[in-house]
């Protein structure tokens, strides 16, 4: 039986280790299910991808065109929390650990300096707030793309819902050129 969320309670999100995973886990879908529904709304399908998102929220009809934006913005949020992830993963490898993965040379050039130590203070020391950051921005990503999807499926949310989509999906798109133009 499928519920709608005009019946449906909607929880905030609790914040418990579990429910990180969870988080991180929502984020890592976002893409595959973004270019699906951006796919069944040109086809003329929207609905299908109301089954798809049912497995991340319970919902209602909405119109193709909204449906196609809800896949761009999933799409787009779900790049950037990919490229967060990466970030994460490379922060966690590299910086508090920077003297097991990196051999030298350190010269007057890297960061802290021409010594060893100095180089591995510096990678601890830059990647440590990364490495507790990323986790809150991803559940904040997951939070705002939870909050346009009810938006989308009529549930009543927070007015700056779309605005803060657009302009997080922005922000990251000119993020993602800018870090492509420096390659």
């Amino acid at each position: 039986m499928t519920q709608t969320l005009a019946n449906h309670r909607i929880q905030p999100l609790p914040r418990r280790a579990t429910t990180v995973a969870r988080q991180l886990w929502y984020v890592v879908r976002l893409v595959p299910t973004g270019i699906q529904a951006m796919a069944d709304a040109i086809i003329g399908r929207p609905d299908d991808a109301t089954a798809r998102w049912q497995q991340l929220h319970p919902q209602r009809k909405a119109s193709g065109l909204a449906v196609f934006g809800a896949g761009l913005a999933s799409s787009v949020l779900g790049l950037m929390s990919w490229f967060l992830l990466l970030l994460f993963v490379t922060s966690i490898i590299r910086g508090p650990f920077y003297g097991f993965v990196e051999s030298g040379p350190y010269g007057p050039g890297t960061w802290g300096g021409p010594t060893r130590a100095g180089a591995w203070a510096v990678h601890a020391a830059v990647s440590i707030p990364i490495i507790v950051l990323i986790p809150l921005v991803l559940g904040g990503i997951a939070a705002l793309h939870a909050a346009l999807i009810r938006k989308v499926y009529g549930v009543s949310t927070a007015r700056w819902v779309l605005p803060a989509t657009i302009a997080v999906c922005a922000g990251g798109m000119l993020f993602f050129w800018s870090w492509i133009q420096q390659l």
